[in-house]
């Protein structure tokens, strides 16, 4: 099993394929191994044991350059699946090199919001890739598969494979730190954390936030922070993630557009009340007034007002905690994901 991922750091995707091939339902069963461009993701995979063929194209889905790389690869490994993860060149060297394909699609790919699959050049690449370019389609959510099948995927190649966390390490957080309020992922306008500063301006001498992650925004909302006194912490790129969880009572994801949330699942797994976006895959996660509470995107007053009812409520907070947890455990296991990944490798390989 080769998988192509075209990210270099490790963000959803990336960690996305670091779990899933340590998990032992994958490692024991199958040969695995990863094509990426150099950087933090090819090196974290080799330090986990996997085999690492790192090619060109840093953070690009399509990069001929790559392709061609891709293709050789493939014609002299010959892996019986080539599973890609938001790199179309691993899709159509899969093609070309005579391999079952899959295709993970990680985030939200709705047509009607001009996602950057759609709007970049090749466009109708893109577009046809969807259709022809693999057998199996994964959608980490159903938001996920009901915005491919709009875009023209078959909907009999789309399965629903929702991302999974290891559990242990985020099961052993302390208890919540009162008046402290996390988030964490990329700082792109997609994942709204502007709104977020804009709901902290309101929870003024109420609660603080550290905010982890790195990505184009950083300046912007570093700026925005000192300039108006913010009760803020921007701490950067964040590579322990259930330590950066002990540290937070209340975890926020204020995305405009989420495939699924994944750091939604690792805040929950580690006991955290999350308010979360109604968008995407997020209320798939989040279960209103049960395990978080969910308000409408674009809205830092609907922001501020739950997190000051979650933090004006410890013992509803530490119910919703436990919820989230459990639910973690169901449905979002790192076991779990690989388990059905795996079955959908073996249907594919069967003679």
């Amino acid at each position: 099993m080769l998988h192509v991922c075209s990210d270099t750091n490790i963000g959803g995707a990336g960690r996305y394929v670091l779990t899933l091939l340590t998990q032992p339902r994958i490692a024991e069963r199958f040969t695995v191994a990863a094509a990426c461009p150099e950087g933090a993701l090819a090196a974290a995979l080799r330090r986990a044991g996997v085999t690492v063929f790192p090619y060109a194209g840093a953070d690009r889905s399509l990069s001929w350059s790559g392709l061609r790389e891709l293709v050789g690869l493939i014609r002299r490994w010959r892996p019986h699946v080539v599973h890609t993860h938001g790199a179309l060149a691993g899709r159509i060297a899969g093609r070309l090199g005579g391999a079952r394909v899959v295709y993970t699609k990680h985030g939200l790919a709705a047509a009607v919001e001009a996602s950057v699959q759609v709007r970049s050049p090749g466009a109708w690449l893109r577009r046809l890739a969807v259709r022809r370019f693999a057998d199996r389609i994964v959608a980490v959510s159903g938001a996920v598969r009901d915005a491919l099948i709009a875009q023209g995927a078959d909907p009999a190649a789309v399965r629903v494979i929702p991302g999974g966390v290891d559990l242990g390490p985020y099961e052993q957080a302390p208890p919540p730190v009162a008046g402290v309020v996390g988030a964490l992922g990329r700082l792109e306008r997609e994942k709204g954390f502007d709104v977020l500063l804009e709901a902290m301006a309101r929870l003024r001498g109420e609660a603080r936030l550290l905010l982890g992650g790195d990505g184009s925004q950083r300046q912007a909302l570093a700026a925005r922070v000192e300039a108006e006194g913010l009760p803020v912490e921007l701490v950067g790129f964040v590579d322990d993630v259930p330590a950066f969880l002990g540290r937070t009572g209340v975890f926020v994801v204020p995305s405009r557009s989420e495939g699924l949330g994944l750091v939604a699942v690792e805040a929950m797994a580690a006991g955290r009340p999350v308010v979360a976006s109604r968008t995407g895959g997020l209320p798939e996660v989040v279960v209103d007034g049960e395990t978080g509470l969910l308000v409408a995107p674009e809205d830092p007053d609907g922001l501020a007002r739950a997190i000051r009812m979650l933090l004006a409520d410890p013992e509803r907070s530490a119910r919703m905690g436990a919820a989230g947890r459990e639910r973690a455990r169901a449905l979002f296991s790192a076991e779990r994901m690989a388990a059905e990944t795996a079955a959908l490798y073996e249907e594919l390989i069967a003679p």
